[in-house]
């Protein structure tokens, strides 16, 4: 039986990125999509709990779900049924590079929302060396190399449990991951005709920059046109602005090899293993702690 795939993303169903996932992976997969209705850029993990219901249409494009990415991926196994082998979360119009960034990414947030309802996941999004930011404008053939890397993966996955259920079926993800944070050249990048696979951390490194009405923000250099840091967006206020965007327009990132950031930059193929628990507890899991006041009881 062919590998079966839930598409899904935050950049809605209508999204240039996941129709051409959904072209290429329909080849060799059997591809069921269920998406948000509209852009659900920035939510992160979010999900419709208690305080709302949460409609969805079968559309010819797939289900169509008016709520979060991570209720896509709800949707498709309470309301649906479906039983996917593996997620795909994407192709996103842009890069979700960065530690920092990961938990706003309504892209990894289905991903992570997937392993913790037992099916592993890859998150994939497309960054554009060339173009940033990455242009409304692209068309199907721009996310060819984020198809041919995402079928990669999946071939290389080995069949197993699933992660959490302990039921047959499902994926076993290369590089013992939960989930993969993958990050692809747009294919006229240069260096997409032979992309070199590179395994990365996410990136730590993260500063607010403030900009206050009134103020002047520092002088820009090599910032492609469109991307003026000082101008002012609003008149009350502050407005934070994220300081790698502006090392990442210039192509000038100070990451040691190994960074998602960096594999980037350099036009790399950034694959991030990630786990669900995000604990770093390890074998220290199940000890006791002391308080380090110590317990004072009853003493004169």
């Amino acid at each position: 039986m062919p590998t079966e795939i839930l598409l899904t993303n935050d950049d809605g169903i209508d999204a240039v990125g996941i129709r051409a996932l959904a072209d290429a992976l329909s080849r060799d997969y059997d591809v069921t999509v269920v998406a948000p209705a509209t852009n659900q850029s920035g939510v992160g993990g979010a999900r419709s709990w208690w305080d709302t219901t949460v409609d969805y249409t079968e559309t010819d494009r797939g289900y169509a779900v008016e709520g979060t990415p991570a209720d896509c991926v709800a949707v498709a196994d309470v309301a649906l049924g479906l039983d996917p082998d593996v997620v795909v979360s994407g192709c996103n119009h842009g890069p979700n590079i960065g530690a920092h960034i990961l938990g706003q990414s309504g892209t990894v947030g289905a991903a992570m929302e997937a392993s913790f309802l037992g099916t592993p996941a890859i998150a994939v999004s497309l960054y554009d060396r060339g173009n940033l930011p990455v242009p409304p404008t692209l068309d199907n053939g721009d996310f060819a190399v984020a198809g041919e890397v995402v079928a990669d993966l999946i071939d290389r996955a080995e069949s197993g449990s699933h992660a959490g259920d302990g039921a047959g079926g499902g994926l076993e993800l290369p590089f013992g991951a939960d989930v993969l944070n993958v990050n692809v050249p747009a294919a006229d990048d240069e260096a997409a005709a032979d992309p070199t696979y590179r395994l990365t951390e996410p990136a730590r490194g993260f500063d607010v920059i403030e900009f206050r009405p009134g103020e002047e923000g520092p002088d820009e250099e090599n910032v492609p046109e469109g991307w003026e840091f000082g101008e002012r967006r609003g008149e009350m206020g502050m407005e934070l602005r994220d300081r790698f965007w502006r090392e990442f327009l210039r192509g000038n990132v100070q990451d040691d090899p190994g960074s998602d950031r960096r594999a980037a930059v350099e036009g790399e193929v950034s694959i991030s293993p990630l786990s669900s628990s995000r604990s770093v507890a390890g074998e220290k899991a199940g000890d006791l702690v002391e308080p380090a006041r110590g317990a004072e009881t009853g003493a004169d």
